[in-house]
């Protein structure tokens, strides 16, 4: 594999591309572990599951995010990841959920994957009951659906009965997908479809019986959905921060209490937007104390993972797998001298006066890259390689916007 573009990419400070992602997940072992097991337990079971990620900038919650995606992908999950851009309406219960449909991705599927659903779907019940319905009208087919197929009432048997009118009738289906993807539609224009009810008024029973239509397809096993750069939601005006907040509190107590069933949301924030009494969630204590009741002892079933910091192994481990990668993309050779003291410099400058890591990870792989490159086109004393290489990059001392987009490609990172 040719890593030259995500080193390019680490010089520049910009988005790592997502094939590496891999990569930059250093000693979060304890994560990847319970999002795999979340992941497993989703697919057996049906239920649903929230886990918190908190942690400082740099930590690698995007990064993390990325994996999750990869682990629920080869599980056959759709998943959605909605970030900084997508809240600026979320509180309003329809432009939640439009959200969710209009980020809707399959793995290995390029396009949004809703039409192939919902086509896959019209498919399946004009092969089962064609001969019964073709001279139906919406009205009966929605009837049809409720008795036969068991879809519960509401918004959801409106739009499947008028999709499935339509593709057995070989009529465009654009409008009813706009419509789901968040484009405005006049409410006159879907009730010509035979559509009363809407996701402003029916928008958690939609969710729970899409979820069971897309498992009833026997493909899709789950949704994956991401929250990430959470913290963001400390710049909405604080009325309109509020009711997103009251929403989030909504989706907590819906998911893990198994009144929808088959989703994993992960959400990505920091510590600073878990305690800011101003702006963050402690000034909604609806949700706060829901939250903080999970933060006291960390287990394998906590809500709540803070992201902690490294440990002087995973430098050494840093160090090790990106000298790897570097010689691989380069045709150098580093070799195994060298890497011991870059690991032993590593340690040493990175270190605090507890032998804790506090520096974000990106930061030493950003100084990493230089030092290598500084190696590479200057192959005498790595000692003075290494000095001319200062710690500050890494630290923060000298670090601008370039270090905090280095994984994420926002304006703030994960």
């Amino acid at each position: 594999m040719d890593y030259r573009p995500m080193f390019d990419a680490i010089r520049a400070g910009v988005a790592i591309p997502e094939e590496y992602a891999f990569n930059m997940i250093i000693g979060r072992d304890n994560e990847k572990k319970l999002i795999e097991n979340d992941v497993d337990y989703i697919s057996q079971t049906n239920m649903s599951k929230i886990r918190i990620f908190m942690g400082d900038y740099g930590y690698g919650k995007t990064t993390l995010a990325k994996y999750a995606i990869s682990i629920a992908s080869q599980k056959a999950f759709l998943y959605s990841l909605l970030t900084e851009k997508d809240y600026k309406g979320i509180y309003k219960q329809d432009e939640f959920f439009k959200t969710i449909m209009r980020n809707l991705k399959f793995a290995g599927f390029e396009d949004n994957p809703l039409e192939f659903i919902m086509n896959t779907w019209a498919e399946k019940m004009e092969k089962q009951h064609g001969e019964n319905i073709k001279d139906f009208n919406i009205e009966q087919i929605g009837k049809h659906l409720k008795n036969e197929e068991k879809i519960s009432g509401g918004f959801l048997i409106d739009i499947c009965a008028a999709y499935l009118y339509n593709f057995i009738n070989k009529k465009n289906n654009n409008h009813l997908l706009a419509y789901l993807y968040g484009d405005k539609i006049e409410k006159r224009e879907l009730r010509q479809y035979g559509i009363t009810h809407f996701l402003e008024d029916d928008g958690w029973n939609f969710l729970d019986n899409f979820m069971s239509l897309m498992r009833s397809l026997g493909v899709i096993q789950g949704l994956l959905l991401v929250m990430d750069e959470l913290e963001n939601l400390r710049q909405c005006r604080s009325d309109i921060r509020g009711k997103t907040y009251n929403h989030l509190r909504d989706i907590f107590d819906k998911l893990p209490g198994g009144e929808i069933r088959g989703i994993y949301s992960i959400w990505l924030g920091t510590m600073d937007w878990l305690e800011d009494a101003s702006k963050g969630i402690k000034s909604y204590s609806a949700l706060y104390d829901r939250i903080k009741s999970e933060t006291q002892v960390q287990t394998s079933e906590s809500i709540v993972i803070e992201m902690g910091y490294l440990e002087q192994k995973d430098v050494k481990e840093v160090v090790e797998k990106f000298v790897s990668l570097y010689e691989e993309s380069y045709s150098t050779n580093i070799g195994s001298e060298k890497l011991k003291q870059i690991q032993k410099h590593a340690v040493s400058k990175f270190s605090d006066s507890q032998g804790d890591i506090s520096i974000a990870p990106r930061r030493i792989i950003k100084w990493l890259v230089e030092v290598l490159d500084k190696l590479k086109d200057s192959p005498g004393s790595i000692n003075d390689v290494l000095e001319q290489v200062p710690v500050a990059l890494a630290t923060g001392e000298d670090s601008g916007a370039n270090y905090d987009d280095l994984f994420d490609g926002e304006e703030e990172d994960e």
